[in-house]
């Protein structure tokens, strides 16, 4: 459920609470999807650890008087598994592939002229093999704009039911009548701990220079809170030459986490360029992983009407 979207605000090391905009706000703050332009479709492919795949896709509409609306779906890849037991350690010759699907619908609106709000309800699926679990959860946020150069943004997100794994995978088969010369076999069934989500409160700010009609500066920065791990402050900044070339840059530090920090300094780059009726625009970013795996690749693509 963390795992970010959108090149743009990960190259900016995640710093995007206060100042995203469009289909991508739906992620990180749904506050900024009542900015969106008409009608947008956003697809975001990010290679994590692994070889496991990030597939996102997203879709508004703003209805401008009414509000903007929002749906989207995230999708992880794991590939194909080799499937152990205890009697066939080195594999069975069977192999199963984990599912994990977050599927949101969002709705925002302009309150007034500075201020904007927006909710998304979500639907969390999680499966291994004949065993799943599932949960529904809601982000709120706001971003305020105190003018024309300075934003401040406000989130609460994954806020909801906990999760509980269940079915046949938690069943296990075993005699029943001890010493007994004639072995009857019983199910036992395993109960599984019900857990938290990943929840967060968000708080972040923009600052934008506007240096002359052609060059202007974007200075981002963010601070979260979760509730199953340490805190994190987020900066990023991003240069943009006559909103068609951008070039970006941040860094996500864990308070708490030492030497075991897993993400570090982020970079990448982007293109806008209207083409007939549409707007489209490709972005990417790199985001250091500091040990054990390659650092990630994210690319994502944007057509808005």
């Amino acid at each position: 459920m963390l795992i970010p979207v959108g090149a743009r605000s990960i190259a900016m090391g995640g710093a995007s609470t206060a100042d995203v905009k469009g289909a991508e706000a739906m992620f990180w703050n749904p506050a900024g999807l009542a900015y969106s332009p008409r009608a947008e479709v956003v697809f975001n492919n990010m290679q994590y650890i692994a070889d496991i795949d990030l597939n996102y896709l997203a879709i508004t509409y703003n209805g401008k008087s009414i509000g903007s609306f929002g749906f989207d779906i995230k999708n992880l890849s794991f590939g194909e598994i080799e499937e152990t037991t205890e009697e066939f350690q080195d594999g069975t010759g069977n192999t199963y592939s984990p599912t994990f699907v977050v599927v949101g619908f969002s709705y925002a609106r302009l309150l007034t002229d500075r201020i904007a709000a927006g909710v998304m309800a979500k639907f969390i699926h999680e499966g291994v093999m004949e065993t799943s679990a599932s949960a529904f959860a809601f982000d709120l946020g706001v971003q305020y704009s105190f003018g024309k150069n300075l934003r401040l943004g406000v989130t609460m997100q994954n806020v909801g039911t906990k999760m509980q794994y269940d079915g046949r995978n938690l069943e296990e088969a075993r005699p029943i009548n001890g010493g007994s010369l004639i072995v009857d076999n019983g199910y036992y069934k395993g109960i599984a701990l019900k857990s938290d989500i990943p929840s967060l409160f968000s708080f972040g700010l923009n600052y934008t220079v506007n240096v002359n009609e052609e060059n202007n500066f974007m200075i981002n920065g963010a601070f979260s809170n979760f509730n199953d791990a340490s805190d994190q402050i987020f900066g990023g900044v991003e240069y943009g030459f006559k909103n068609l070339f951008f070039l970006r840059g941040g860094y996500n530090y864990e308070v708490q986490a030492g030497s075991d920090q897993i993400f570090g300094a982020s970079f990448g780059a982007g293109l806008s360029y209207p083409v007939g009726g549409f707007n489209f625009a490709l972005d990417y970013a790199w985001r250091q992983l500091t040990d054990y795996f390659d650092s990630n690749h994210i690319f994502t693509i944007k057509l808005a009407f």
